[in-house]
Order: structure tokens, then sequence, then C-alpha cells
């Protein structure tokens, strides 16, 4: 290995190894996963969770039958119809709690008997299959067949022709570009501050001066951005791995949704995004040496970055193709949380990921330069807050 990346690989180690035997870490991840748990748990529950009723009919309401078995499932509720000796029978099996209604008289204004209220969906259903019996019979009464003329209306309707024919993965293609961005979002968020809040801590202990006793600025910063970037992957394919298995489990995604290639996006623009941020921070974090004045500095970049998530995350819902989050998604502070959701929903032209992909390179280097060159002139600078004035003008002296 290189001389000169030696320490930078050293410091590297050292990072990721302190983070991620770290109780923060660990309790963290496993907090996220416990509660992805929960979520696939009650998910299974509510979709085992049939939503069932049993009816029962007496009189010349048993003509009933029939439109209520057919009506059921229009309102997605599972229907059983007992047929029932008397009316006292069956309104006693409605107090006993063994039907949820009784339906007796005249099949066409019956009487509905319940223990309190009927239910939303059972009521539906009772009104369509009366609603039924009674156009069969007005129009039976005019010599009209009810079933010559539901055939008539079933073959009837417009034909739409799409000049794009419909993405039928297009809802779980939206959500893995959503979660995505969020999981970007909260990563570079949290790691990026954890980078600043590392910085400013080894100053406040003088540990700084011992350690560019040994090593150059630059290598510290490199060092601290690849551990933490490590450490932020690292529960990125964590916490992204448990919720498309979630996902998958809970049946709301499928195979053959891009999965691979949005992964591999995800990643590739965490690196440049984390590469981009913790520089930042870093840089950031350097103009402080006390924990209370952390806040001060980060507050611009977080809010900056808060604001243009919020915006870009509405555009991306509302209109994925639009200009406007086209826009956001070529400039490189926002490119790594909006590529990979737009080229998750194959919205993203070729040309357009390859621009902002080299706008993204560019723009990481010239913010790894100049904040190198900050961090560099600020890190052992203690006391007072360091101006940004002062930082840039000691870096160009």
């Amino acid at each position: 290995m290189n001389g000169a990346l030696r320490p930078v690989a050293l410091i590297a180690r050292r990072e990721f190894a302190s983070r991620v035997k770290g109780r923060a870490f660990i309790v963290g991840t496993l907090v996220v996963l416990l509660l992805l748990g929960v979520y696939a748990a009650v998910v299974a529950t509510l979709a085992s969770g049939e939503d069932t009723a049993r009816v029962g009919v007496a009189g010349p309401a048993v003509a009933l039958t029939g439109p209520l078995e057919r009506a059921a499932p229009t309102e997605g509720l599972t229907l059983t119809v007992v047929p029932q000796p008397d009316v006292a029978a069956g309104e006693a099996a409605v107090r006993a709690g063994d039907l949820d209604a009784l339906v007796a008289g005249d099949p066409i204004r019956p009487r509905v008997s319940v223990e309190s209220e009927p239910d939303a969906a059972l009521e539906r259903v009772i009104v369509d299959a009366t609603s039924a019996v009674a156009r069969d019979a007005y129009l039976t009464g005019r010599g009209v067949d009810p079933a010559g003329l539901d055939a008539a209306v079933a073959e009837s309707g417009p034909v739409v022709v799409s000049a794009e024919p419909p993405d039928p993965q297009a809802g779980q293609r939206l959500g893995l570009g959503l979660a995505g961005a969020f999981l970007l979002f909260f990563s570079i968020q949290t790691y990026g501050a954890m980078v600043a809040q590392g910085v400013v801590e080894e100053k406040a202990s003088r540990v700084v001066e011992i350690v560019l006793s040994s090593v150059r600025p630059w290598q510290l910063l490199l060092g601290k951005v690849l551990g933490l970037g490590a450490v932020g992957l690292l529960q990125l394919v964590v916490l992204g791995g448990a919720g498309l298995a979630v996902a998958g489990a809970a049946g709301v995604l499928s195979g053959g949704a891009g999965l691979v290639s949005t992964v591999v996006s995800v990643v590739v623009w965490y690196l440049l995004g984390f590469a981009l941020y913790a520089t930042v921070f870093a840089a950031a974090g350097s103009l402080v040496s006390r924990q209370e004045d952390t806040q001060s500095v980060l507050s611009p970049i977080t809010i900056t970055v808060l604001l243009g998530f919020v915006v870009g995350f509405n555009l991306l819902t509302s209109d994925p193709r639009g200009t406007a989050i086209t826009v956001i998604s070529l400039l490189p502070p926002f490119s790594p949380l909006f590529m990979p959701a737009r080229i998750a929903l194959g919205v993203a032209p070729v040309g357009q990921v390859v621009l902002a992909f080299a706008l993204t390179i560019t723009f990481t280097a010239v913010v790894l330069a100049l904040g190198g060159r900050i961090y560099a002139n600020s890190v052992l600078r203690t006391g007072a807050r360091v101006s940004l004035r002062e930082a840039w003008g000691r870096a160009r002296s």
C-alpha cells in the first residue's frame, strides 16, 4: 500500500471498529430491525384477518340468498348465508352471537335484525342485494329479461388504447425509490453529523494535536470519512436488506422489480453523497472547539439538506418526470438523494444519469479540496469559534 494511504487506512479501520462496536450503533440498528419485525407482524395479521359475516335469512327473504352471495365480494366481505326455520329462531341466533344479522320478510324491503348496529360493509351488501332483487322484479314485470340486459351491459364500454403501456410495477418502483431516498437522507445526515462531532471531540480533548504529529490533516480527514462512511454503508445494507425482506414477506414487493439495479444505484450514490456531505460536516466541525457550538455550524447544512429533501420528495411523488425534480436530481448536493429514486422509477434517461454522476464527482472533488484546506487550517485552532472567513483566509494564505 502507498505510504501516504497507510495512515488513512489505519484511521478508517479505527473509526469503523470503534463505531460498529459502540452501543449506539448496535442498539439503534436492533431497534430499527425490531420495528420492521413488528410492522411485518402487523401487516401479516391484518392480511390474514378476513372480513367475514354470517347472515340468516327467513321466510320470503330466502330469495335474497343468491344476490347476497354475489354482492359480498364487491365489498370485500366473506359472507355465509344461513337459512333459518323461522324469524324467532333467527333472532335468537342473533342475540346469541351466532349470526351477525337476520334478514326476513319481503326481499325488496326486508326487516334486518342485529344485536346493536349492522357492520357498514354488511349493510351495503344487503342494500345491493335488495336493489338487485327490486330491479329484476321491475324488469320482469315489463317483459325484459334481466340476464339479457346484464349481458348487454357487460359487453358495452370504451376500449382504451394507450400510447405507452402502463407499468404494472410502477407502485413497487415508486416505493423502492422513496425508500432509497429516505435511507440515504437518514444515513448521510446521521453519519455526516457524526464526523463533525468526532472532529469536535478530538479538538476539545487535544487528541488531534497528538494525531497530527504523525499524520497530515488530509489523511486524518479522509480516514474519518472512509471509516464512518463504511459504518453508514453497513447499516444501510442491513436496514435496506431487512426492509426488502419485510416487504417481500408482506406481499408488498415481488421479484423482478428492478431490485438489483436499485440496490446498486443506491450504494453508488450513497458513497458519492457521503463523501460530499461528510467533508462539509468535518470542515464545519473543525471551526468550533466545544460540543455546545457544534449545532450552530451544522444547522445551515442540515436545514438546507432537509428543505431540499422535503421539496424533492414531494415532487418525486407527484410528478417524477417533471422539470423541477429533474433539475433537482441533477444538482450535485441533491443528486445522491433523488437520482437513485428516479432510476428506480425508470424515468431517468441515461444522459441525465451520466450528467448527474459527472457533476457530482466534480462537485465532490471541489468540496474535498476546499473542505480539506479549511479543515487543515482550523482543526488545530482551539478556543473561540473560527469564522469561515478566517479559515478560508488562512487556507488562501
